[in-house]
């Protein structure tokens, strides 16, 4: 069974985490995500993002769950999912692609049923009709629109791809965080 500590955090599965560490946990989420970048349904939820680093996200975030070790460093499950809109017919069509990808690799049957036990913890947070802003320090943020702000670190112009100096003025998606130089800016603005 799947508990949750006071802080909303499942506690650690030292089981599991022993099933899965070694590679096996990174060969399971290689298998399931060539599934995934496959899928037409999943596939769309993926645009614009390396296989690797969704990989490596999701090994980091699992290895969390299963450890209790402070080791992932991106969203929650909740602001990680914001934007999509995911029905929970689609949410079960993800999570018989991984059971597949865990029963393929010899993941005995009792853990597998402790991974569904897990990812359905994070139901609540991921299935939803319309998509919402992310929150913030409990404020909800805009799904759509832009912002500039001025950089206090060098970046890209993810457009034109022009190195953009600490204290340019840059204009970014809130939702997304694609950034735009000052000369690509004005275009976006319009709808471009």
């Amino acid at each position: 069974m799947t508990r949750r500590s006071r802080a909303g955090d499942l506690d650690p599965d030292p089981e599991m985490w022993a099933a899965l560490d070694g590679g096996v946990l990174r060969v399971v989420l290689e298998d399931f995500y060539a599934e995934v970048f496959a899928d037409p349904r999943l596939a769309p939820f993926f645009r614009g993002v390396t296989k690797a680093r969704v990989i490596e996200k999701q090994h980091s975030f699992m290895r969390q769950i299963f450890t209790g070790e402070r080791n992932y460093f991106g969203d929650r499950p909740r602001n990680a999912h914001h934007w999509m809109v995911i029905s929970d017919e689609l949410f079960d069509h993800r999570e018989e692609l991984i059971v597949s990808a865990l029963r393929r690799h010899g993941l005995p049957e009792r853990l597998v049923q402790r991974w569904r036990a897990a990812d359905e913890c994070f139901r609540k947070q991921i299935v939803k009709a319309a998509a919402f802003g992310r929150k913030v320090r409990g404020v909800e943020m805009p799904l759509e629109g832009y912002e500039s702000t001025p950089l206090s670190v060098g970046a890209i112009c993810d457009r034109c791809r022009d190195p953009m100096e600490v204290g340019a003025l840059a204009l970014f998606h809130v939702r997304t965080g694609i950034t735009y130089c000052a000369v690509c800016g004005p275009t976006v603005t319009q709808g471009g």
